[in-house]
């Protein structure tokens, strides 16, 4: 859900508001490799030398908006997650849509596995904070089953956090092999279908008799 205005914002951070949706719409136009600082400054009425005092250059700028708009989008995900039944239908629902989300992100910024590379490190760097706000609501989620004995008792958290780690590494795991192989785009099917069967098992219980 989008925050609000307040009386308490800046003037700076209006201004970064601002820069940040006339980037979205530069990139989801141009994409990420053909949009300069001057196409977003333009939109807005500045000059380049203006996002320099904001942004080192535009793939910081790009992974900023993205992880902004990306917790908004993951706000309402949760929401829409707690509403399922069952709880691998809710970790698979949460999981995989996070994951094409996240695809979603790279094919509108039209972003090659080249370019992906150098902006993966901010990336991390600025998602891992919220990476525990995220692993927190999946663990609420199988505290829950593991009360209901749904699933065998264990650590929630831990679980959580791996199934976290395991869905982003199948998914860095496909980049980097594009990277290596000097390929044009990913090809993420392969790594939505391991997840899917991970999950599976997990969550698999043997019927009794």
């Amino acid at each position: 859900m989008e925050e609000p205005l307040n009386h308490h914002m800046t003037k700076k951070e209006a201004l970064r508001q601002k820069i940040g949706a006339a980037a979205i719409q530069c990139f989801t136009k141009y994409g990420l490799e053909k949009t300069t600082l001057d196409d977003i400054a333009k939109v807005i009425g500045l000059n380049k030398a203006s996002l320099y005092y904001y942004y080192k250059n535009k793939e910081d700028l790009f992974v900023e908006t993205a992880i902004a708009e990306g917790k908004k989008y993951i706000g309402t995900l949760q929401q829409k997650t707690a509403q399922k039944k069952g709880v691998e239908a809710k970790i698979w629902f949460y999981l995989d849509s996070r994951f094409k989300y996240y695809i979603n992100v790279l094919n509108v910024g039209k972003i090659s596995p080249g370019t992906l590379n150098k902006v993966l490190p901010r990336f991390f760097e600025l998602y891992e904070d919220f990476r525990k706000q995220e692993q927190a609501f999946l663990a609420e989620i199988l505290k829950e089953a593991m009360h209901e004995g749904v699933v065998e008792k264990g650590n929630a958290s831990k679980i959580a956090s791996l199934l976290i780690d395991i869905s982003d590494a199948l998914k860095h795991s496909v980049e980097q092999r594009s990277i290596l192989k000097g390929s044009t785009e990913v090809d993420y099917t392969h790594s939505l279908q391991d997840m899917k069967f991970l999950v599976s098992l997990i969550f698999h219980k043997p019927k009794a008799g």
